[in-house]
């Protein structure tokens, strides 16, 4: 049986909801709440960075493509969390549960960190992940202690070049072609072996850093 996400229960949403203010997590958050503003969206249409991650003081920065269903507010749980009661983050956190990534260590965020015209749950536009590559590049200026970029997804890494971020010594996983881990992108020929493969690779280079 397939367990549910945490976000399932209400009392867990609004315990994480009632601490996107917090220290560590405010200033992702409050970027979330000027890029709704660009767009005419409510606030929490662009989900909040769960609090439960690393936020400003992760170490390792994991990109999706778009916010899904169960991200947004109103059809979910209006934050980017590995809590989310979808197959996409419950891959994710089984598998950093399985090599020992600490959630703190980690932060997630969208290339198109807004809702995008395509269906739900379908992949952005090219010229989205270009109005997004800006939003990349502010969200990388908030995280100082950032080392290690993992795009999840021919779009993510798409949105990651974009974005042109140029930062010495930050190791990324663009070129190793690493699938999103929906449960689509995963049952490609060989997705689940690439995907646990960096995510490996993640925990051993999390493990030998050493924090600046």
């Amino acid at each position: 049986m397939v367990s549910n996400g945490r976000n399932f229960y209400p009392a867990v949403v609004r315990d994480k909801l009632g601490r996107i203010r917090d220290p560590h997590v405010a200033p992702i958050n409050a970027l979330a709440d000027e890029i709704a503003d660009r767009y005419g969206l409510s606030h929490g249409v662009v989900p909040y960075v769960d609090p439960d991650l690393g936020g400003v003081d992760a170490r390792a920065l994991v990109l999706l493509d778009n916010p899904s269903t169960k991200a947004e507010a109103g059809t979910g749980s209006g934050l980017l969390s590995l809590d989310n009661d979808d197959r996409t983050a419950r891959n994710c956190r089984e598998m950093y549960a399985k090599h020992g990534i600490d959630w703190r260590d980690v932060v997630h965020w969208n290339v198109c960190p807004f809702p995008t015209e395509n269906t739900k749950n379908g992949g952005s536009y090219a010229s989205e992940r270009a109005r997004g590559a800006q939003w990349t590049r502010r969200l990388v200026a908030l995280l100082p202690h950032l080392e290690i970029v993992l795009p999840l997804g021919a779009h993510a890494r798409d949105g990651w070049r974009r974005a042109d971020v140029r930062r010495s010594g930050l190791h990324d996983f663009a070129d190793c072609k690493v699938p999103h881990c929906s449960n689509r992108g995963l049952n490609q020929n060989g997705g689940r072996v690439e995907f646990e493969r960096a995510v490996v690779d993640l925990a051993r280079m999390l493990r030998v850093a050493v924090r600046v």
